[in-house]
């Protein structure tokens, strides 16, 4: 009778006892249910005094299982965190042969560089593991996955690290135990000494049809045809590492159907003939201060999902009605990625065009790029840039240079400040405004873009400077500490808006104000999926629009007309602010305001017909939207992708600028 292939050193019996039972301890005091922590410790303190007495070839073959079973214990990991957690249930058998492709892909790299089978194995699951625990946090912190222009911003995501909590969720311990348990598993079994040599017989059939998979992957129509599409709502439908390589296929932006510089033409020439006057000649008072604010994560939660609360989180906002235009904004972005906003906001673009998950603030932002800034620093304003946090997010300094902006401060510029939750107040940033509005010489035209910061997520950290004021009441009450933390915010917000409106009513000059949201809070994923009434992946399309609203108001200290209830979306907010303050429009603003008509809102989630009904798909809208959005999507192409000799003159910019 041949010896078993294994057994228990005595040596490591005392350490794998201690090991059992920390893990057992550690679990406990962590929540996991106690049958759990009875299978997770003896799993460990078994594993540890394990040695393994295996043959060279038997022990080939376990280092071989290894390599094959390791891509694939972490695909499967990767999608427990990443919701997926019925995934040979929830993704189909093409989406799965998809996403392994990258995993065995990976590995067979990884061991052509390291010539090691059990330490490719080991290397392979580990990262993937960890990517999917990075991607489970970006999901909880920002209410989407990971995508390809987030490599981009790992500054700007660094400048805000220390601002979340951390602590691994049931399911992120659950697979680092089991990659844990993996990796022991691996340790025991034999390596072989030195660095094998790949057998080239088998490995250039595979890179050959690595390469060719690479090739339909990225260079053919392949995905449409499987109609397997970029998701930036959810992750479920491709799962993670496919669904980012999807976006990363779509990274770069085709012609729109039937472009060129004919067609450019004719969009001018009916732009121009569908012109209105204009309003400077009407008479219209301009101001002589313009101040935009874009407030962080500022959105009516309250009025947009009928909650109940002990009292209105925004009664000065909700008040203001004479020389207001106050209305809803549809913004592309969520939980997230401020820049987007701004851009939209700046430029007249919209995300709606360009692939999911990019930030033009890190891709398509040129020297000299048209926007608002620039514009009216050519109309002889002064234009200033402030922001209350760090200037390495988003790209932001070099951004606003190629902006033209004249002047550009960013936290250690602001001064007197106060702190909540760690972030500088509205108040204090809204006194910094005040203090350079203070500093100007009087008459001279001064434009301030300005955006906060202190509604930033996390909203399950500690009262640090916020008192606890307005809070969810009826079913919901004590059930969502993040929303009723946001919900205060917001009322320390709306404070600040009344100290800003209150002072600049008092001033000479003529002044206007726009305020409004770049996207709405990532309070808790189970507050959403309650009043959406389901997961945002299967709700239609008009409820999950829901989610993108924020408000947005502009009010001057002089007679303007008034409106309520005015629907928009943040590309076109730009060119409704010049239109009211009376100053000169583009070309390009001026068909934004005739599209508008047409197509009263857009963003990367869908697009509002003239009738008020949200499309997914623009082939479901009516002809005129249909027309009015591929002649829009052809002028953007032109401004960010066509070369300058093709850009059309004079028509993203004043004809003196």
């Amino acid at each position: 009778m041949s010896p078993l292939p294994f057994d228990y050193r005595r040596e490591r019996l005392l350490p794998a006892a201690a090991l059992a039972a920390a893990v057992f301890a550690g679990l406990t005091v962590y929540g996991l249910p106690l049958w759990e922590c009875l299978c997770w410790a003896p799993a460990f303190g078994l594993l540890l005094p394990l040695s393994l007495a295996l043959g060279d070839r038997t022990a080939a073959r376990c280092r071989w299982t290894a390599f094959v079973l390791g891509p694939l214990l972490a695909f499967v990991l990767v999608e427990q965190m990443n919701y997926n957690y019925l995934v040979w249930e929830e993704l189909t058998p093409l989406q799965i042969a998809l996403n392994l492709a990258w995993y065995y892909m990976a590995a067979g790299a990884l061991y052509l560089a390291a010539g090691r089978v059990r330490l490719t194995a080991g290397l392979t699951t580990a990262l993937f593991v960890l990517i999917g625990l990075a991607n489970r946090y970006v999901i909880r912190f920002r209410g989407r996955t990971i995508f390809p222009g987030d490599l981009l911003s790992l500054q700007t995501a660094a400048n805000v690290a220390g601002n979340y909590d951390y602590t691994p969720d049931v399911v992120q311990l659950r697979c680092l135990l089991a990659l844990a348990l993996f990796l022991l598993l691996l340790w025991k079994v034999p390596k072989r000494p030195g660095r094998q040599r790949p057998r080239w017989r088998a490995a250039l059939p595979l890179i050959a049809l690595s390469g060719v998979y690479l090739g339909v992957f990225f260079q053919t129509d392949f995905l449409r045809q499987m109609e397997i599409e970029p998701s930036l709502w959810t992750t479920r439908g491709n799962g993670f590492v496919l669904n980012f390589s999807v976006c990363l296929r779509y990274s770069t932006v085709e012609e729109p159907e039937d472009y060129s510089q004919e067609t450019l033409a004719s969009i001018r020439l009916e732009t121009e003939e569908k012109g209105e006057a204009d309003p400077n000649a009407a008479g219209a008072e301009t101001p002589v201060n313009l101040i935009v604010i874009m407030n962080e994560s500022f959105s009516d939660l309250a009025e947009v999902f009928d909650l109940e609360t002990n009292e209105d989180p925004l009664p000065f906002f909700h008040s203001l009605t004479e020389n207001t235009i106050r209305g809803t904004a549809w913004s592309s972005v969520f939980g997230g990625t401020t820049a987007n906003s701004e851009y939209e906001f700046l430029t007249g673009n919209t995300m709606a065009f360009l692939p999911e998950g990019t930030v033009p603030f890190h891709m398509y932002v040129g020297e000299e790029e048209p926007n608002l800034g620039a514009q009216l620093g050519g109309l002889g304003y002064r234009t200033v840039f402030m922001h209350p946090y760090l200037s390495s997010g988003w790209n932001r300094r070099a951004v606003y240079q190629s902006f033209g902006f004249d002047e550009i401060y960013f936290q250690n510029d602001f001064t007197d400040v106060s702190y909540m939750r760690n972030y500088i107040t509205d108040q204090s940033n809204y006194e910094n405004v005040v203090r350079r509005y203070e500093e100007k010489e009087d008459g001279e035209p001064l434009f301030i873009f300005n955006v906060t910061m202190q509604n930033h997520s996390a909203y399950n950290v500690a009262w640090t400077g916020l008192d606890k004021t307005v809070w969810l009441t009826g079913d919901m009450k004590g059930r969502y500490s993040t929303v009723d933390q946001y919900l205060s915010l917001l009322r320390q917000s709306d404070s600040a808006l009344e100290y800003l409106i209150s002072y600049f009513s008092q001033v000479d000059e003529p002044t206007m104000i726009l305020v409004f949201g770049d996207h709405q809070p990532q309070v808790v994923t189970n507050f959403y999926t309650e009043v959406l009434g389901g997961d945002f992946e299967k709700v239609d399309i008009t409820t999950a629009q829901q989610r993108q609203e924020v408000p947005f108001l502009l009010w001057a200290n002089y007679d303007i007309p008034e409106a309520e209830g005015v629907t928009t979306s943040l590309n076109y907010l730009s060119s409704l602010l010049m239109e009211t303050a009376g100053l000169p429009l583009t070309e390009y603003q001026q068909f934004l305001l005739q599209l508008h008509k047409t197509v009263p809102a857009l963003n990367s989630v869908g697009y509002m017909d003239t009738d008020g009904t949200w499309q997914e798909s623009r082939e479901d809208l009516s002809e005129a939207a249909q027309d009015g959005l591929l002649q829009y999507e052809s002028l953007q192409y032109n401004l960010l992708f066509d070369s300058e000799a093709d850009r059309l003159p004079d028509f993203f910019t004043l004809p003196d600028q």
